[in-house]
């Protein structure tokens, strides 16, 4: 911007200085007719009052002195001259002399003004009597004649530069009153361009330059709340879209993807950081995905597919919906993807169809039990004592069990409908010790050594009937499955915030892969050995959304062979 206003300011020091030199060359030549005409008018005033005191005085004497006078204050030489051009007196005392060569060429065009000639370095003023008997000249040095017009020049050129200097300083005040809100504009409307939408510029109030600033103030603080706006209907978007749980990429018309959601890389566990500005169709590891992508853009309408595709070692379920962008003319613009992970649901929906399976199974058995044995009695085999007491008692226990499976699933049933527990402080150990010497006589028909340790102080919030309900479960499946001779461990301890209950034993194990199934409905690690003792599958089930109520967490380590541990914390208060 300075170099602006160094432009402004030499075009108008330029145009004042040729309006200067203008002016100068004018008023000189004005000044030098004026300085001369000015002095023949002296001279021929001075002469003609010459030649009126030779008009009547005749004495050479009195003529030369009053030449001499006249000469001094003229400061110059002064002729008196015959018709002929001779010389009759001079100021100076030489002696007569020809004077024709000092006159004008064309004698008839002297008259009676003042004639003046260059010759020598001297300039001469000749004026021709009234009565043609003779001239007066008068001669003075060239430079004598000229110191005036050079003394008006030299105060014409001092004055000159006193305007110039005064113009300049004006000028510079003025062009840079002029130019600074110019350049102060100049200088927002750059960092407006450069999106600095926080730049502001002074506003001259009162001067027309300050109407261009205010506008350029209100357009700033107009595109900086413009901006501000967007900017937060972006950050909005971007929350949104980095926070929602289904995977999201947004591809443009030419195929290259433009965003790739967090979601995304964590429901593929891909490193997605490069896949933008590539094609969709060079970075997409799975093939499904490229087709249904490809179909949105040959058709131009929406696309939603289920898919199943191989994350590592996991095959995950996927509802994609793949929807084209248009524009308000219909133009594709690009293509929006969402991938819904319904792995979890597709889960859901197996271990629904397997729970009806389950539950069929295992109504159907005792009563197919119940039905063919009651037939059985009822053709005829009632009549015989031992085998209508032997058919009796299989019904009698198929009836037991069939009553167990209600009563779990019953049980089932409320702790998952998230049922409010009755929590008051107890003693877990006086809890434990008593459920065990319930289940001491079942320990004792295997051998099995059943044991009970307490440490610390075990009082915490809970409900004794289903907190003994979870014990009864655990240590009944762990001594069903721990062979005879083995032993089963009860531990409970006190920790800062909790109350731990272990239950160890010395059974036939859990495979690792089977571990995070073993709390699901009818799941059996040995389905034979469990349904001969009566289980019903349902009791892990059970123990894990009771601890649950209880706002505790259930935890398992186990080995093929070498038992399996059991833990569970409760904390020591539940808050209402």
């Amino acid at each position: 911007m300075h170099d602006f206003k160094n432009r402004v300011l030499t075009l108008f020091l330029l145009g004042i200085l040729l309006v200067f030199i203008l002016l100068a060359l004018i008023m000189g030549n004005i000044v030098h007719h004026s300085v001369k005409e000015k002095r023949m008018e002296f001279y021929t005033g001075e002469l003609s009052l010459i030649e009126k005191v030779l008009e009547t005085e005749k004495q050479s004497a009195i003529i030369t002195n009053l030449l001499k006078t006249a000469s001094k204050h003229l400061k110059g030489e002064i002729y008196v001259l015959d018709s002929d051009w001779n010389v009759k007196y001079t100021s100076d005392g030489n002696s007569p002399r020809n004077m024709s060569s000092f006159y004008p060429n064309d004698t008839q065009d002297i008259g009676q003004d003042l004639v003046q000639k260059n010759e020598n370095g001297k300039l001469y003023y000749t004026l021709k009597k009234k009565d043609d008997s003779g001239y007066i000249q008068f001669a003075i040095p060239e430079g004598s004649a000229e110191s005036d017009e050079r003394s008006i020049w030299i105060m014409m050129s001092i004055g000159f530069l006193v305007c110039f200097i005064i113009i300049l300083y004006v000028s510079i005040k003025v062009i840079h009153k002029i130019v600074r809100p110019v350049e102060e504009a100049t200088q927002t409307a750059k960092e407006l361009a450069k999106g600095n939408f926080k730049a502001r510029t002074y506003e001259y109030f009162g001067e027309d330059i300050g109407e261009l600033n205010f506008s350029l103030n209100v357009l700033a603080r107009n595109l900086e709340k413009m901006t501000k706006s967007q900017e937060a209907q972006h950050d909005r978007l971007i929350t949104l879209i980095e926070n929602m749980g289904s995977g999201l990429i947004l591809i443009d018309a030419n195929g290259y993807i433009n965003l790739v959601n967090r979601a995304f890389k964590e429901l593929f566990k891909e490193h997605t950081d490069y896949w933008t500005g590539h094609l969709f169709y060079e970075v997409f590891p799975h093939a499904a995905i490229k087709d249904i992508v490809k179909e949105t853009y040959l058709t131009e309408k929406n696309v939603r597919k289920n898919t199943v595709i191989p994350i590592h070692i996991e095959r995950k379920h996927f509802d994609v919906y793949s929807a084209p962008v248009l524009n308000a003319k219909g133009k594709l613009k690009g293509i929006v993807l969402v991938f819904h992970d319904i792995t979890e649901l597709k889960k859901l929906e197996q271990v629904r169809k397997d729970f009806v399976a389950n539950v069929s199974h295992e109504l159907k058995t005792p009563i197919t039990s119940l039905k063919g044995f009651a037939e059985t009695l009822l053709d005829g085999a009632g009549e015989n004592a031992e085998f209508r007491n032997k058919f009796l008692t299989i019904i009698l226990n198929e009836s037991d069990r069939l009553q167990a499976l209600i009563q779990d699933l019953l049980d089932l049933s409320k702790s998952e409908q998230s049922f409010q527990i009755d929590a008051h402080p107890i003693n877990l150990e006086s809890l434990v010790n008593e459920t065990v010497e319930i289940l001491l006589p079942k320990a004792e028909k295997k051998e099995i050594s059943l044991s009970v340790d307490v440490i610390g102080d075990t009082t915490m919030d809970g409900d004794p009937p289903r907190l003994k309900q979870i014990i009864i479960n655990l240590v009944s499946n762990s001594l069903t499955y721990t062979p005879v001779g083995g032993t089963v461990s009860v531990i409970v301890e006190e920790l800062e915030e909790h109350v731990k209950l272990v239950v160890k034993d010395t059974g036939i194990g859990i495979k690792e892969s089977e571990i995070p199934r073993i709390f699901e409905r009818f799941y059996r690690v040995d389905k034979a050995r469990s349904r001969n003792s009566g289980g019903t599958g349902l009791g892990l089930a059970i123990v894990k959304h009771l601890v649950e109520a209880h706002h505790g967490t259930i935890s398992v380590q186990s080995k093929p062979g070498e038992g399996s541990l059991f833990t569970i914390l409760f904390p020591k208060k539940i808050e209402n």
